[in-house]
Formats: structure tokens, C-alpha cells, sequence
């Protein structure tokens, strides 16, 4: 019986440590947004708050997407509006208009979820 449970155990220990890295970003993906998240809101919340509000918005994104997707949106969602023919490959890409559209829905949920204002 001793055996049988210390299996369960163990087997339980490998599947959680496995699912909580499934779409894991590195640590500089996540400072970076949350640096750039606390710097587009400091006049509505104090460092600290924003800080963790942020923090908790990046773990929102990393749920839904991988590193490799959410950089490649938040990339098309930045240059998008490049003038001219810079922001065109973001403008007039069919897949990514719909990874942004992806992005900004997620995006969205992410800061009601986190009671960002």
C-alpha cells in the first residue's frame, strides 16, 4: 500500500512541476513588460501597486500564449502604427491582425481580471 501511494505521490509532483512551466517566460520577457506596464500607468497607482498588478497581468498572458506568440503580437501591436511604409508588414498581414485582435482581447481580460484601472 506504502508503495502504491509514494507512487501517486511522485507521479502528482512530476505533472504539477510540468504544467506550471508550460508556457513560462523568461525572466527578462517579464520584467520588461511589467517595467513598461508600471511606466504606462504611474499616474494612476503608486510603484508598488503597479507593480504587482502588472505582475500579475504578464502571468494572465503567459496562460494564454507561448513566449514566441506573445512576443511576436506585442510586436505587431507596437509597430502597427508605424507611419508609412514601416507599419505596413503589421498593417496589412491578415495573421497578424488577428494575433493582435488575439493580443488585445487577452490583453483586456488580463487587466480586469487584475483590477487594473
Amino acid at each position: 500500500m506504502k508503495k502504491i501511494s509514494m507512487s501517486l505521490l511522485v507521479a502528482g509532483l512530476i505533472m504539477s512541476a510540468n504544467t506550471s512551466f508550460a508556457n513560462d517566460f523568461k525572466t527578462v520577457t517579464r520584467v520588461h513588460f511589467v517595467q513598461d506596464c508600471v511606466a504606462a500607468n504611474q499616474s494612476k497607482m503608486n510603484v508598488y501597486e503597479a507593480t504587482q498588478k502588472c505582475s500579475c497581468v504578464i502571468d494572465k498572458l503567459a496562460d494564454v500564449f507561448t513566449e514566441s506568440e506573445f512576443e511576436d503580437m506585442e510586436t505587431g501591436f507596437r509597430y502597427r502604427n508605424l507611419p508609412g511604409d514601416r507599419g505596413g508588414e503589421f498593417k496589412d498581414d491578415a495573421d497578424v491582425n488577428d494575433g493582435i485582435a488575439l493580443f488585445k482581447k487577452t490583453n483586456a481580460q488580463a487587466y480586469k481580471d487584475c483590477r487594473m484601472r
